[in-house]
């Protein structure tokens, strides 16, 4: 069975907000569990984290003693000296249940509570105003609850009195619970036999779906694998679907390109949820077309928007799963999808030259990268690149669908787009991304330029080989470990400089596949392995890496950089 580290990937089950983690802000021994909802929300003068529930303690004979964990998809064992054992299981996505040898368990809250009661003599309930919630505590068959203060908390009491706790359970089982509605908790506690193998079972439902990878990747892409099942939340607030958190760190939400690499990388093992991947964010579509940046279970964001690959998207989903499985999903999405076209060309094209802009490097994806510095709006060369083939997509859906007429319409509209982008958006065979209304931009080396590599066999020869010629062995931009953001000879070059040097996911996939369909096997190939052997190098699926060293950044277990792993390494093995 898969192990995996707690800092790296927490302990969590398909649906639920809560996790156990050994990341700690505070350099803490213990594990932390917690929760990954946005509900819990830290405000100004609060002397601890809304979103941190309770340390986990383990106590024989009155005193704590230091401990180990083994993390399973399905478990979690906490050891200690003296053959202390103790075993934690999601019995729900609501309810983690435990059974202890040799050792009692103890919570340490990480904040106080103004309010307590017993609902029966074995159930605690803790009110988590901050956290918008019931903390429901349970003692099983033999087991005693001791409330007692205790001084983890790291203020001391407020207007309302908050009191921290330390809450024991004296015997071998129990269970708690985090709900945003009181209620009574009456149904006995589940064996913990029976919620291992429910669990067991669940995991290994998902893992008969793994992708065929080379030997090689087997273990970093089961971990991948892995992490898709772990990061799904339920829907809950503006999350009308169930959806794929990009993590269950801090980068817990669900952003409208993100979503598009897990959709593919899932498609074929649960095309409901790969679909549903897409959908909700039409399901928060203004009327004028534009849906949110980011969704999470408190809020739909939309101060920002994020590249529209929906077309390029939707057109391989239905390569991996077929027309026939696919048209339920193309009847709902056809006219989102047009909507959120138009939108573009409506809204973000001030001086109508058919060049849409982005007016934040946000809007892009790459926030920070070196192509804004000149300022905004910028008219992105990989936007138009993009929504060529968003609208080529259309084509697709719209040929699907029946409707002849859009067909015309629309392929007519991406033919000229491209147009558009080659006259327009050229300069000595190289893409450029200037301020809207000008024709000039001030030299950039950064790889934003050459996502129109994702056009393929569209490009015009001479274009096609000098982006070729740039992105491959001798160019300034590919590394031992793959793609940089930022050319690695550039002044502005950073090594954890986010998009402006480090090593990320979807650069990586929309150029990869633009030399796959320009018939550049071999470069493609040699990235795929680069990006898949980074991965096996630092295991844990970071945010982004260090071009020239292949470490992690920034937030660990994050599923857009399993998806695409598993997506490269999928076709390395089938090529």
């Amino acid at each position: 069975m898969l192990t995996y580290k707690l800092d790296e990937i927490p302990f969590s089950m398909p649906g639920s907000y809560l996790i156990i983690t050994s990341r700690h802000t505070n350099g803490s021994n213990r594990l932390l569990y917690k929760t990954c909802s946005h509900q819990a929300v830290t405000t100004r003068g609060m002397p601890f984290e809304a979103d941190n529930f309770f340390e986990i303690a383990l106590v024989r004979d009155g005193v704590e003693i230091p401990y180990s964990w083994t993390a399973q998809p399905h478990r979690l064992d906490l050891l200690a000296e003296g053959g202390s054992l103790v075993t934690l299981a999601f019995s729900d996505p609501d309810t983690i249940g435990f059974e202890t040898q040799n050792v009692n368990l103890r919570l340490l809250s990480c904040k106080g509570f103004a309010t307590e009661f017993w609902p029966g003599s074995d159930t605690y309930c803790a009110v988590d105003w901050p956290a918008r919630g019931y903390h429901l505590l349970r003692a099983g068959k033999g087991t005693e609850l001791k409330i007692t203060d205790a001084s983890a908390y790291s203020g001391q009491s407020h207007i309302f009195n908050e009191k921290p706790r330390g809450i024991d359970f004296i015997g071998k089982r129990g269970a708690f619970r985090f709900t945003h509605y009181e209620s009574k908790w009456e149904d006995p506690l589940p064996l913990m036999l029976d919620v291992l193998w429910d669990r067991e079972l669940d995991y290994a439902r998902w893992t008969r779906f793994l992708p065929v990878v080379p030997e090689r990747y087997l273990q970093a892409a089961e971990q991948a694998w892995f992490l898709l099942w772990n990061s799904q939340v339920d829907p809950c607030g503006p999350l009308t679907r169930p959806a794929i958190y990009m993590s269950k760190f801090w980068m817990n939400n669900i952003w409208a390109w993100d979503n598009c690499f897990n959709a593919l990388a899932i498609a074929e093992a649960d095309p409901d949820l790969a679909w549903n991947q897409l959908l909700l964010f039409f399901d928060h579509q203004d009327p004028n077309g534009m849906i949110p940046d980011s969704v999470n279970d408190l809020e739909a964001l939309y101060c920002f928007n994020k590249p529209p690959i929906y077309g390029w998207t939707i057109h391989k989903m239905v390569d991996k799963m077929g027309l026939k499985k696919s048209l339920p999903y193309l009847r709902q999405l056809y006219k989102p999808v047009s909507l959120l076209t138009e939108w573009w060309y409506n809204l973000r094209d001030f001086d109508g030259d058919g060049m849409p802009q982005y007016h934040h490097g946000n809007d892009s994806g790459w926030d920070n990268a070196t192509a804004f510095d000149q300022g905004y709006p910028t008219e992105g060369a990989d936007l138009a690149a993009h929504l060529v083939l968003q609208m080529e997509g259309l084509v697709f859906i719209a040929d699907a669908l029946g409707k002849r007429s859009s067909v015309k319409r629309w392929h007519k509209r991406a033919e000229k787009a491209l147009a558009r982008l080659l006259s327009k958006g050229t300069k000595d065979k190289h893409f450029f991304s200037p301020l809207d209304g000008k024709d000039e931009a001030p030299e950039t080396q950064s790889l934003l330029n050459y996502i129109p590599m994702e056009l393929g066999h569209r490009l015009p020869k001479d274009i096609r080989k000098a982006l070729v010629t740039d992105l491959g062995p001798g160019g300034s931009f590919l590394t031992d470990y793959g793609l940089a953001t930022e050319a690695i000879n550039s002044p502005k070059y950073e090594p954890d400089g986010y998009w402006r040097g480090p090593i990320w996911a979807p650069s990586t996939y929309l150029i990869f596949d633009g030399l796959v369909d320009a018939g550049e096997t071999q470069l493609a190939r040699t990235i795929a392995e680069r990006f898949c052997d980074m991965c096996v190098k630092d295991p844990g699926f970071w945010e982004n890496y260090d071009a020239l060293t292949g470490k992690g950044l920034r937030c660990p277990g994050y599923t857009w950089t399993a998806s695409v792993f598993l997506l490269l390494a999928e076709w390395l093995a089938n090529t």
